[in-house]
């Protein structure tokens, strides 16, 4: 097996003012069949990548989104459950677009239909050889910058989120947020300049119950009360946007 190295430094930026570090690339392998997901945590491990978990079905892949950082999903399109791999993909993307790669025994144009209504960056038919997925692996950290980590982010006003410590900071003060209030602000910052729809919102604070309006309005209204200076937008309808520095 050819042992590809994880890459070590790519000098790619967004908007935001990021510090790198250096660190292995976390991937979350979405597979019900015990097995083959410890094969591939085995190939995947011994090239040099961190498997931060393995999901057998999706609401394990999604609960497990929502609470570590993930770099890359590999996820088997049949998987057992009420959701199938392409499913729990398209529901996790509501929460935060990570890049994914499928695997699947079948390549009828029906599953390929199927999967082309998904942002993915690679779809792998089985039997495969290992060269073939960490190729694709390999392929997606760096068509994503995925080599450094993004530690702090500066927001602006002040305001910088530091995402190893999951502390949102004001100059040098922790700003003393609540789980749910942390969540939806970390939600935002993750999606800065673009709207966060009510759905994601929904989805990744209260997933395995029903909210009302009235609650997810009360939520966002302490937020602002607590970190004046940032500028969260109501997009009515829609959902709502954390503008950079305060301005629209």
């Amino acid at each position: 097996m050819v042992n590809w190295s994880v890459p070590k430094y790519n000098a790619k930026y967004n908007f935001l003012c990021l510090i790198y570090t250096m660190r292995k690339i976390k991937i979350l392998i979405i597979e019900d069949e015990s097995i083959l997901a410890l094969e591939l945590k085995n190939v995947l491990e011994s090239a040099g990548y961190e498997v931060a978990g393995i999901a057998s079905n999706s609401n394990a892949a999604i609960t497990f989104v929502k609470s570590t950082n993930i770099d890359i999903i590999i996820t088997d399109i049949q998987i057992k459950g009420e959701l199938n791999g392409i499913q729990t993909v398209k529901l996790i993307h509501k929460i935060k677009m990570i890049p994914t790669i499928f695997l699947t025994a079948f390549h009828d144009d029906g599953m390929l239909k199927e999967v082309s209504k998904v942002n993915f960056t690679g779809y792998i038919v089985k039997p495969y050889l290992d060269e073939q997925l960490l190729r694709e692996v390999r392929l997606t950290s760096l068509r994503y910058g995925l080599d450094g980590v993004k530690t702090v982010m500066e927001i602006g006003n002040g305001y910088r989120f530091n995402q190893n410590e999951k502390n949102l900071y004001l100059h040098d003060n922790i700003i003393e947020l609540t789980k749910q209030e942390l969540a939806l602000i970390q939600l935002l910052i993750q999606n800065i300049g673009q709207i966060v729809s009510t759905e994601a919102i929904e989805l990744m604070l209260w997933y395995d119950k029903a909210v009302s309006e009235n609650s997810r309005r009360q939520l966002l209204f302490r937020l602002k009360a607590k970190l004046h200076g940032l500028n969260i937008e109501t997009v009515k309808g829609v959902g709502y946007k954390l503008h950079k520095d305060g301005r629209r």
